[in-house]
């Protein structure tokens, strides 16, 4: 099956779990109150995009590459970021909730968590030098 190379869109409303999300790369994209939950991301690649009021709960991330994406005032519950591809893995989150997700062994250095809930998260083994 050939990737998709998406650059430069915005997604707003979209509910993935009706519409699947293309496998590929998205490349400075935007999605805007996007339900993504439940959602199988395994292999997709997110380069500086944004995502603002999306919910990702119970998303599968085997593989997921998020290379300088930021998300603002998302739920993202019970994900595991443990299981994202870890080269060039970084993120912000801005007003998030991450409850009972795990960053377990991740190398997360100047990650900023910003007024997010982080309860029952799992960072056992992680490094976040300089994170805030």
């Amino acid at each position: 099956m050939e990737k998709s190379y998406i650059e430069e869109q915005t997604f707003n409303s979209v509910d993935f779990r009706k519409k699947e999300l293309a496998k590929g790369d998205y490349e400075n994209c935007a999605f805007n109150s996007c339900i993504l939950s439940d959602c199988n991301l395994t292999d997709i690649v997110f380069s500086d995009c944004t995502f603002e009021s999306c919910d990702f709960s119970m998303a599968t991330l085997g593989n997921t590459s998020f290379k300088g994406v930021n998300f603002k005032n998302c739920k993202l519950l019970g994900l595991r970021f443990d299981e994202c591809s870890k080269f060039l893995l970084s993120f912000d989150f801005e007003a998030c909730n991450l409850s009972l997700s795990s960053f377990y062994g991740l190398k997360l250095k100047n990650t900023q968590f910003k007024e997010c809930k982080l309860e029952e998260v799992e960072f056992s083994e992680s490094d976040f030098t300089h994170a805030k």
